[in-house]
């Protein structure tokens, strides 16, 4: 790599912005096999020690892996296990990559999220499926963009299962549920979320109310007339709520149907989101960042349309009005450049995903968590 951009020690002066002169000593290398000889170098300021290796992607890691094929396979409804058969990786190696790559990706983001245009109406629903056993019912709220189908965000919650149950389901249920708290109110507080990063990054205006469309979930419509967005509208900052019937036929005219649309994307391209599926959820943090990664994936390097004609190349960010240039850069730099947690600004919702906060039901343990994911 070239001039080594800052010093990887959050706690050093030149670690934001390193200075023009010369602020760091080379002090040898190191020989790797998977990389071969590793340049290293020490901070004239902190004392700190640091490698060309400190800003890859691949910090740490002791085998060089394809994020680009790995990607697209993920993508293309491979589970982790074939995606570790087609790469020769172990489970354990796959899981580790996404990790990887999904801190990458929410920063990429995270950076570019605010330049989409902020005047679409914006669609809310929730995908749910289930984490460890179906009696652990997920629910991840994804809010998406309704003119350019661009996801803005997404939150996850776990509840205890709904519908019919037999005796034997009732009694094995009590069982587990004897085991694990549940977050009350888990469903109102993932779309919490998703309005709390609307009224960050989209607010309102006199010319251009938010238009908010969902369907006609209690929850939904508590939640919104409890938050700030709605209880401080007045003449120059308005909110629109539009509910829809969940029932009404999926077609392009419904206007849930970016939210259908992204749904029915998300079970075709995720093995772990197929219905009656056996590559269901071991864990909800790993879930997370696989979903993260197939999001932006969706994002910045899906095309549009399918049936748009081969001259036409545009990905959903273009339709939401981010420049190309941007989302070229910022993809090739999350293929290879690693991201630091202190010099960016993540949302509460990503910043949960990339710390790995998500709690898996009968776990008792927090989630491991690298110590160089919180530099």
């Amino acid at each position: 790599m070239g001039a080594i951009p800052f010093c990887p020690n959050p706690r050093c002066q030149h670690h934001l912005r390193a200075p023009r002169a010369r602020w760091y000593s080379c002090i040898g290398a190191h020989p790797t096999q998977a990389f071969g000889p590793v340049p290293r170098f020490r901070c004239r300021s902190c004392g700190r020690t640091f490698s060309t290796q400190t800003f890859s992607i691949d910090y740490w890691a002791k085998k060089v892996v394809d994020y680009r094929d790995l990607l697209t396979r993920h993508a293309s409804s491979a589970s982790v296990r074939a995606i570790g058969r087609g790469l020769g990786l172990s489970c354990g190696s796959v899981l580790n990559r996404f990790d990887r790559l999904s801190r990458q990706a929410l920063a990429l983001h995270a950076s570019l999220r605010p330049l989409a245009r902020r005047y679409e109406s914006v669609c809310a629903d929730g995908l749910v499926g289930f984490d460890v056993s179906q009696y652990f019912v997920n629910e991840i709220t994804i809010s998406v963009t309704a003119g350019s189908r661009f996801v803005l965000d997404f939150s996850h919650a776990t509840r205890r299962r709904s519908g019919r149950m037999t005796a034997a389901q009732h009694e094995r249920s009590g069982e587990l549920y004897a085991r694990v708290e549940f977050e009350r109110a888990a469903v109102a507080r993932s779309f919490r979320d998703i309005l709390d990063s609307l009224d960050k990054e989209r607010p309102p205006s006199q010319w251009r109310p938010l238009v908010l469309i969902t369907d006609e979930k209690g929850e939904y419509a508590e939640a919104i007339h409890a938050s700030r967005l709605w209880r401080e509208q007045d003449e120059s900052r308005r909110i629109a709520h539009i509910p829809v019937s969940s029932r009404l036929p999926r077609t392009f005219r419904n206007p849930l149907f970016p939210s259908n649309y992204l749904e029915r994307e998300i079970r075709k391209d995720q093995a772990g989101h197929h219905r009656e599926t056996t590559c269901f959820s071991r864990n909800v943090s790993n879930a997370m960042a696989r979903l993260a990664c197939y999001l932006i994936h969706h994002n910045y390097r899906k095309r549009y349309s399918a049936k748009a004609p081969v001259w036409d190349r545009r990905v959903h960010a273009d339709v939401a009005g981010i420049a190309r240039e941007e989302v070229d850069r910022a993809v090739e730099d999350m293929f290879s450049r690693r991201d630091f947690l202190s010099r960016i600004s993540l949302p509460r919702t990503l910043e949960r995903i990339w710390k790995r906060q998500f709690m898996t039901p009968l776990k008792t343990k927090p989630e491991y968590l690298p110590a160089f994911a919180l530099g």
